[in-house]
């Protein structure tokens, strides 16, 4: 009987990572190809490029910004719950959005509304993944590669899929047709989404597949309490005399009461390290880390589009370049899902390394001027990018994941996301209203590539000179919940 529920079990657990892939094609899809709605929106309502940014770094920022609030909320839903609650706020948003009579509804709709779906899928799709079905490692990071090529598949689908429908039949209708089929197909995978299940058997079956047991163990004392619950009192029903043998006094009150107490106790530790977060060196230069890089890639996300615009690109050309940086970052992604376990350093250093490297991208960026320079810089950037959009849950997990609980790690790695991109967005539109072309911008990103790729490296560095460990020793960290 446990063969053949491990055989359910493991065909399952391999489908969780691609039908989370699948809900951030679809989340995703509309909020990372915002450039194309920007230059809609900018012509329907003569907003500036920096007024014209905030709607896109809203909606994207949030999710990483509302992290907090959604990992609470997983504290009383499931997973599943939130990500279909999560769908029907995005419908909710896409349709009021292409009835905005004015660009401060644009704020409202597609900012706000569309900034807490794009956290509740988010936030969801990563909390099923870790530590529900898979452990931090190499095991965690290829699924999590794998649910992240959502993003790339996202711009990649809906790049040419959004510009069409604008074309035919204008912007308006076009989110109303788009987010209509976001909504059923998001809610159909959605309901296959669930948590493993919680009994004593299935648990030991998820263990067997882990570890690559097949052989049922006899489960000793320990082993029958479930989620921490300790002397359980049995009873008989039907018989109040027999029953009455195993009744203690007060004992209601009792157990009462400690559940109130781990309730208090859980969340006053999720505070605490939420605190401990804000004081300590690493979590701090991890954060601003991961904040610069983001402020400087949401550039492609809210931008990109405009600059080509401004160099006199046709709305084709530019959905072609989209799909060049989606296809790149697509392949980056894959690459690291299958070779991202084998890497002979640390992963921290690769994500430094395209730090630099998206420096350089940027700073040739600024002189690119015809459809070639940027179809070539677009499939360079989606590579580059996708080491830090494609392994940012697994990196932070080989770093933090012995230190903080599983909903710390998630806060650590989409937090400072929230940041960098609600800053991204109006820095590059400001910065373009002031001196009339985009190249301050890139140059002021580019810098902001090499103090991101600083603290990252600060990270591993700092531990090697307080343990004396070798520079190319890999991270093995174990997940222990705080």
């Amino acid at each position: 009987m446990i063969e053949s529920v491990s055989r359910k079990w493991r065909w399952f657990r391999l489908m969780i990572p691609v039908a989370c892939n699948i809900q951030l094609i679809l989340i995703k899809g509309i909020v990372y190809n915002y450039s194309i709605l920007f230059v809609s929106f900018r012509d329907e309502f003569g907003s500036s490029e920096a007024l014209t940014g905030w709607p896109g770094s809203i909606a994207n920022a949030s999710a990483g910004l509302l992290s907090p609030v959604a990992s609470l909320l997983l504290r009383v839903v499931s997973h599943r719950t939130l990500i279909l609650v999560g769908h029907v706020v995005f419908l909710s948003g896409l349709m009021l959005t292409s009835l905005a009579p004015d660009f401060w509804y644009v704020l409202l709709t597609f900012g706000i509304l569309g900034g807490v779906a794009n956290d509740f899928v988010l936030v969801a799709t990563n909390g099923i993944v870790l530590p529900k079905w898979f452990a931090a490692g190499t095991s965690f990071l290829r699924a999590s590669a794998v649910m992240f090529l959502g993003t790339s598949l996202g711009i990649l689908i809906f790049s040419p899929l959004l510009t069409a429908c604008i074309t035919q039949y204008g912007w308006r209708n076009a989110l109303r047709i788009v987010s209509s089929g976001i909504f059923v197909m998001g809610v159909a995978i959605g309901l296959i989404l669930r948590d493993p299940s919680t009994t004593v058997n299935d648990r030991q079956d998820v263990a067997d597949i882990e570890d690559g047991s097949k052989e049922a163990s006899p489960l000793n004392e320990e082993e029958t309490n479930v989620d921490g619950c300790e002397d359980v009192q049995p009873s008989i029903d039907g018989n109040p005399e027999i029953q009455s043998l195993f009744e203690e006094p007060k004992g209601q009150d009792e157990d009462l009461t400690r559940l109130q107490e781990e309730k208090k106790c859980c969340f006053s530790s999720y505070h605490c390290e939420v605190l401990e977060m804000m004081t300590r060196y690493e979590p701090i230069a991890w954060g601003m880390g991961i904040t610069l890089s983001q402020i400087g890639w949401t550039f492609f996300i809210i931008n990109f589009a405009s600059l080509m615009d401004r160099h006199g690109l046709n709305n084709q050309q530019i959905s072609l370049a989209l799909v060049f940086f989606a296809f790149g970052d697509l392949i980056g992604k894959i690459l690291i899902a299958i070779f991202g376990g084998s890497l002979p350093f640390q992963r921290v250093y690769y994500l430094s390394a395209s730090m630099f490297l998206a420096t350089a991208e940027f700073g040739v960026m600024s002189i690119a001027n015809t459809i070639e320079h940027f179809l070539a810089l677009s499939i360079v950037g989606g590579l580059i990018r996708s080491v830090l959009y494609g392994a940012v849950m697994g990196i932070t997990a080989d770093i933090f994941a012995d230190t903080y609980s599983n909903n710390g790690v998630t806060i650590l790695a989409l937090f400072p996301f929230g940041i960098g991109i609600l800053i991204g967005g109006p820095l590059a539109g400001g910065l373009y209203d002031v001196t009339g072309n985009y190249i301050v911008s890139l140059l002021v990103i580019a810098a902001m590539f090499v103090c991101s790729a600083l603290l990252f490296l600060s990270i591993p560095i700092r531990r090697q000179l307080q343990s004396g460990s070798l520079c190319c020793a890999r991270t093995t960290a174990t997940h222990v919940q705080v």
